[in-house]
């Protein structure tokens, strides 16, 4: 009878020590997707003065763009073959001469 207690306590140790592990399994968050920067192209409106325009840009459009877009409207409304700059606030509208 000792024998069958001390295996019913060996068999009950040997039970008490497996233990199951549990991996939790959690699925990261998708990556942010990065910015989509739309560059816009420079917007030309004649300005109140004969002669002139005003240029509206997106602050990343670069100084030579917008000169050359200025350029390329005078040409095309003024015969000007040249646009100098007048004033530039820097937050997006230049205004320009247009010389011949």
């Amino acid at each position: 009878m000792k024998t069958a207690i001390a295996l019913a306590l060996a068999a009950a140790a040997v039970l008490a020590g497996c233990t199951s592990k549990e991996t939790k399994v959690v699925n990261a968050p998708a990556p942010t997707p990065a910015p989509t920067i739309v560059v816009q192209p420079p917007v030309v409106a004649p300005a109140p003065t004969q002669g002139q325009v005003v240029v509206t840009y997106t602050p990343s459009t670069s100084t030579q763009v917008v000169q050359q877009t200025a350029t390329s409207y005078c040409a095309q409304h003024y015969g000007s073959t040249n646009a100098e700059l007048v004033n530039d606030d820097r937050m997006g509208h230049a205004t320009f001469a247009c010389l011949s």
